[in-house]
């Protein structure tokens, strides 16, 4: 009984230290750290330490466990399987966002802890979890990465095999076999190409153009031979011997005729001088431009006065159409003027042969059939003042076509206008006057 006792109160001993440890070691905080798996991780467990910088505890890890997430690679996005560690760190122990932790395992024995390399700088921020932690950096885990890259799939033993596997396309034994294959293709062509045998073959060409180079040096050998009088160097002595007689012959001659040749020559020599000293001097001087007397000034001071008179030509035009174009509407109005007058007349010379009798005086049924004939009058007035207000509307269209500046005159358009208002007035005029004369 009393080894009971003891047993019960030292568990409790124990529970009560385990109950009371944390809230002595004072005020804790979680942080999460995410691992990759494939990258390994020192065996850890609840209750293990975790240490700054490998010589500080400042907590204690509370879980560890897997878990599946995706993450965005350059291959686009990929399921990873991660070791999620759960600890409980000190309050006070401020990790940023650079932080740096890793795991790591005594070297004989005993569990992983967590080792916190690096706290980070405050400029990159608070630290966002989960943490991303670092390969573990204990000799078992540096053995076990040295095992997977030496043995692993595609470590250094795979890629040996696969560089010196002659089966393999594009490994160092296969280009190396079909750079040997090339190598004996090459020198089999080479060997081919050097057999005198063959006509194609290289030897074969080199034979043919040697044989050439002999024939065209003997058939050269045989144009210079001098015994030979078809042969290139014969005919060439022929033509120089012809070349020597023909210039001793031209020797001779200039020797029989030196005097008549020097006569020739100071003729050459007297006309030219007469060229240069007579004739070049008289044209020189006629063709001085500076010289009023000269030809050439005679040229440019008749064809100055021609500018200027085609000038004044210009001025003259150019004045008369201006004079036209300010003028026009009074032209315009003597001209109609003119028309009016000549319309009168032709009205009265056709009315006094249709009826004379208006000179004397008329009887009463005269008289009314003169009221009819003035009704037509005015209304055959009218039309022909509509037509001539026509004629000068479309006059005016007819210039416009060439120079903008003849439709300018606002004058002249208000006439026309005027003049239409006009012919209208005469029709109504007349008809009223026609229906006041038929209510009769």
């Amino acid at each position: 009984m009393l080894g009971l006792v003891v047993l019960a109160f030292l568990a409790l001993f124990v529970g009560t230290l385990l109950f009371v440890y944390p809230s002595l070691a004072g005020a804790t905080r979680p942080i999460s750290i995410r691992f990759r798996h494939d990258e390994g991780v020192a065996p850890l467990k609840p209750g293990s330490a975790v240490m700054l910088s490998g010589a500080l505890e400042v907590g204690r890890i509370v879980d560890v466990r897997k878990e599946r997430a995706t993450v965005q690679t350059s291959a686009g996005p990929l399921d990873h399987l991660f070791i999620i560690v759960d600890a409980q760190i000190q309050a006070d122990l401020e990790l940023y966002d650079d932080c740096q932790i890793t795991t790591d395992q005594p070297p004989v024995g005993g569990s992983g802890v967590v080792v916190i390399l690096d706290v980070g700088t405050p400029d990159a921020g608070p630290a966002r979890l989960p943490i991303a932690g670092l390969p573990p950096r204990s000799l078992a885990a540096a053995i076990g990465a040295l095992h997977r890259r030496l043995l692993g799939r595609g470590g250094l033993m795979d890629r040996l095999e696969a560089m010196f596997d002659a089966g393999t396309e594009g490994s160092l034994t296969a280009k190396i076999s079909q750079s040997l294959d090339d190598v004996n293709a090459m020198t089999r062509e080479l060997r081919l190409q050097l057999d005198a045998r063959e006509q194609m073959t290289l030897m074969s060409k080199v034979h043919g153009i040697i044989d050439n180079i002999n024939a065209a040096t003997a058939a050269l050998r045989a144009q210079l031979a001098t015994d030979d009088h078809a042969a290139a160097l014969a005919k060439v002595l022929a033509a120089l011997d012809r070349l020597e007689t023909g210039l001793a012959e031209a020797h001779a001659l200039l020797e029989e005729n030196r005097p008549v040749v020097r006569n020739t020559l100071l003729s050459v020599e007297s006309a030219s001088r007469k060229l240069d000293d007579e004739v070049l001097t008289a044209l020189r001087a006629e063709f001085d431009r500076h010289d009023p007397g000269s030809l050439l000034g005679k040229t440019h001071a008749g064809l100055d006065r021609l500018n200027a008179s085609l000038d004044n030509v210009v001025t003259m035009t150019d004045t008369g159409r201006k004079l036209v174009v300010l003028n026009r509407p009074a032209l315009q109005r003597a001209i109609d003027n003119i028309k009016d007058v000549s319309d009168q007349l032709n009205r009265a010379v056709g009315e006094i042969v249709l009826a004379p009798w208006r000179l004397f005086k008329p009887p009463p049924a005269g008289l009314k059939r003169l009221d009819v004939l003035e009704a037509a009058r005015s209304f055959a007035a009218a039309a022909a003042a509509l037509d001539d207000a026509l004629a000068r509307l479309e006059a005016l269209q007819s210039a416009a076509a060439g120079e903008q500046e003849l439709i300018g005159s606002e004058e002249e358009i208000a006439a026309i206008r005027g003049a239409v208002r006009l012919a209208f007035e005469r029709f109504q005029a007349a008809e009223e006057y026609l229906w006041q004369q038929m209510k009769k």
